[in-house]
């Protein structure tokens, strides 16, 4: 299509998963409705980039597999890349627990949904799941709107069940492909690094044993990063934290040098923390940021420390996301929010 056509959708199916794209003339983004609901692409079409990580195989890992007669165990199982919604990424409801082997479940199945506006002003569709195992019905909008660069997404959750569910909320963009390389840096609003996978509960109340400034953080090797620099490919090298303290919901990562970025803006009240992960092996190269209600590794230290939400029988809870493509010329000099 034409990068000057208006706001389109089209629908498809790729390697046995139902498809929608939603385009206008600045992105084009690809829904998987046919798994979770995920965000495949979201390509900027001035510069023709796809800023989401694809792994080697991408959708070909679903040939041959029925979703709706085999979901996945887990959000991550059979991995192609994009950006899932682990939603719950870990619950409770009666005696029900969903863990981090069984985590993220919206992101296993496939979703409903309608086209809820389709011409030259904007391409929009609405996706709504029940989940089984955990009794939460949701609602997902994604909309492009006419000369806009913003992809904009509602999420709506209903507990459907006659006792209360509390759970866990991750949002689980990866970045990679084209946009990711050692010329991007990322800008996250004022906060502290915080390591959960050293997190002592026998320290519980000294919380700050466990963080660090995001400029220096200890890695598992020793040695110190700033995790506002993007390390080289295949630099060998892992890590995941947790930002915390943070009073404005926002991240944005630039590549300097190809002039284009991503703005991830969000609701304070629905993700206070961003779960922050580097991954730049030779089988793969992304950053993880992820705006969640979580900040920790274990269910039990959620519920200890308050990291989750909690919904009553029939109780809705709302909230919304943009991500903005950006060349950085337009954004030079511009406030953040």
């Amino acid at each position: 299509m034409s990068n000057n056509c208006p706001c389109t959708i089209k629908e498809t199916m790729v390697s046995s998963i139902k498809v929608v794209y939603l385009e206008n003339e600045l992105l084009r983004a690809s829904i998987l409705v046919g798994k979770g609901a995920d965000v495949f692409e979201l390509i900027y079409k001035p510069l023709q980039i796809d800023v989401l990580l694809k792994t080697n195989k991408g959708l070909a890992v679903f040939d041959n597999r029925n979703l709706s007669e085999q979901r996945l165990k887990m959000y991550s199982e059979l991995y192609a890349g994009g950006w899932q919604d682990c939603l719950p990424h870990r619950a409770r409801y009666e005696h029900i627990d969903i863990t981090q082997e069984t985590g993220g479940i919206a992101a296993t199945l496939p979703w409903e949904y309608e086209i809820t506006q389709n011409n030259a002003e904007a391409a929009s569709i609405l996706c709504f799941v029940q989940l089984p195992d955990i009794p939460l019905y949701i609602e997902k909008s994604f909309t492009l709107k006419r000369g806009d660069s913003h992809l904009y997404i509602g999420i709506r959750i209903r507990n459907q069940g006659s006792s209360a569910v509390k759970f866990t909320w991750t949002q689980h963009p990866a970045f990679g492909g084209q946009f990711l390389d050692e010329n991007v840096t990322i800008e996250v609003p004022d906060c502290v690094a915080f390591h959960p996978r050293s997190y002592d509960r026998a320290f519980k109340d000294d919380l700050a044993r466990f963080e660090e400034p995001i400029d220096r953080i200890t890695l598992p090797s020793g040695n110190t990063r700033n995790i506002q620099e993007v390390m080289p490919k295949n630099s060998n090298e892992q890590f995941f934290i947790v930002l915390k303290n943070i009073r404005e919901p926002w991240a944005k990562l630039i590549n300097h040098k190809k002039g284009v970025g991503v703005l991830l803006k969000w609701q304070l009240d629905a993700f206070p923390y961003i779960r922050y992960w580097s991954n730049n092996v030779s089988t793969m190269y992304t950053i993880g940021i992820e705006p969640s209600n979580d900040a920790f590794s274990s269910f039990d230290d959620s519920l200890e420390h308050g990291t989750f939400r909690e919904l009553q029988p029939n109780e809705e809870y709302a909230t919304m996301l943009q991500c903005e493509i950006f060349d950085t010329e337009r954004l030079k000099g511009a406030k953040v929010l």
